[in-house]
């Protein structure tokens, strides 16, 4: 019987709600996500992951924490953060578009899409597989409410997207190493 690559995923709601056994079944598939978690969870992470490869994605919990004076602070925190979790390849989803307290607002989605920015200039050089599916996330700049299943958390068709940008990433990174 051959063995099935393992996988571990790390990060929010997002993550530990995700039916890993459903959209992975090829994968032993190991979930911490951990709802509510945030930048505080992801640096005190302290599972032994070396031999899986991990999946991460964090930080919409933290979004009000944050503006434009502590922004990089919390840039180089995540950045740090997400290197230490040990791994045989790490793959990392962008933050999430979320949407605001106001109804309409399309603000904390603006702002979501430059601290992804800033994050993934700040992976550049590194080996870390950054994954964008916030646009794909987005209906008039808000999280689509038909990828939802509260305006929050993500819906089968969400996952659908997060589950089939994984498995092409993984595929390339498979082909590159050989």
């Amino acid at each position: 019987m051959e063995n099935k690559p393992k996988f571990a995923f790390v990060g929010n709601s997002h993550m530990a709600f995700w039916a890993l056994n459903v959209y992975f079944p090829q994968w032993e598939s190991f979930n911490y996500g951990a709802p509510g978690g945030g930048l505080s969870y992801v640096e005190s992470f302290d599972k032994d992951t070396s031999d899986c490869q991990v999946v991460i994605q964090f930080s919409t919990n933290d979004i009000y924490q944050l503006n434009e004076e502590n922004v990089d602070d919390y840039v180089e925190r995540y950045v740090k953060a997400v290197l230490a979790i040990p791994s045989l390849k790490t793959f990392l989803f962008c933050i999430f578009p979320r949407n605001d307290y106001d109804d309409y607002s399309t603000t904390v989605n603006r702002f979501i899409r430059i601290l992804n920015q800033k994050i993934q200039r700040k992976l550049a050089g590194t080996n870390i597989v950054y994954l964008d599916v916030f646009n794909r996330l987005l209906s008039d700049g808000r999280l689509n409410p038909e990828m939802t299943i509260d305006d929050l958390h993500l819906n089968g068709r969400g996952y659908s997207i997060l589950s089939d940008t994984l498995k092409q990433a993984v595929l390339r990174s498979n082909e590159s190493s050989l």
